[in-house]
């Protein structure tokens, strides 16, 4: 298959299996295993075909760094499954520190007894009808993206070498998503600051 077929299968993929749909997950109590496997259903595009995107000890590891809510029992909800899932595409970019920074204030409300519970599934589904919107014409914008660079190469008489269009493709991938994360991070370091960086403030 050649490259350019791929990235639009890829593309394609996303669209249809890499947002996961939180309406997906059962309104019902799960035990810790059910979760792993419910998880790892709507998240299997990201699996490698040998390991899982979600393993029980990334629950458990994840939890007691307070990123997850602890279960209600040996129960975990639909909020968790949510939460996970959340987690799990914060992961490749932020630090475990930097996620506990952002997912704090959804744990304290999850374990306050007086604050108005955030609806999580509502508040999740938000999200994802905003990203499928703009990722709606992921796979044009992918073909026009290969078809700029082999113009750029073409200028000077490079064209049809697939290294060089891959080698750009994935460059120009890399940094266009690292504009997206650079303004993230610089949000969550202004909005969502470190215990010591409060401390500090006061």
């Amino acid at each position: 298959m050649r490259y350019e077929e791929y990235v639009k299968k890829l593309a394609e993929d996303y669209l249809e299996h890499g947002i996961v749909d939180g309406n997906a997950y059962p309104d019902i109590d799960l035990y810790i295993e059910q979760m792993v496997k419910c998880l790892n259903k709507e998240l299997r595009l990201y699996g490698d075909g040998e390991n899982s995107p979600v393993t029980k000890s990334m629950i458990s590891n994840y939890t007691k760094h307070r990123m997850l809510p602890r279960s209600n029992g040996k129960h975990y909800t639909k909020d968790h499954l949510i939460l996970m899932t959340i987690v799990y595409y914060l992961k490749s970019y932020f630090s475990m520190d930097e996620i506990k920074r952002l997912m704090k204030p959804f744990l304290d409300n999850y374990e306050s007894a007086w604050d108005e519970p955030i609806d999580m599934a509502s508040m999740y589904k938000e999200v994802t009808d905003i990203i499928t919107k703009l990722e709606a014409d992921l796979p044009d914008r992918m073909e026009d993206q290969v078809r700029n660079i082999k113009s750029y190469l073409s200028k000077r008489e490079a064209a049809d070498d697939d290294i060089s269009e891959l080698m750009m493709l994935i460059i120009t991938l890399i940094m266009r998503s690292n504009a997206e994360r650079f303004i993230a991070e610089k949000l969550l370091d202004e909005y969502f600051v470190s215990a010591k960086k409060s401390a500090k403030r006061k």
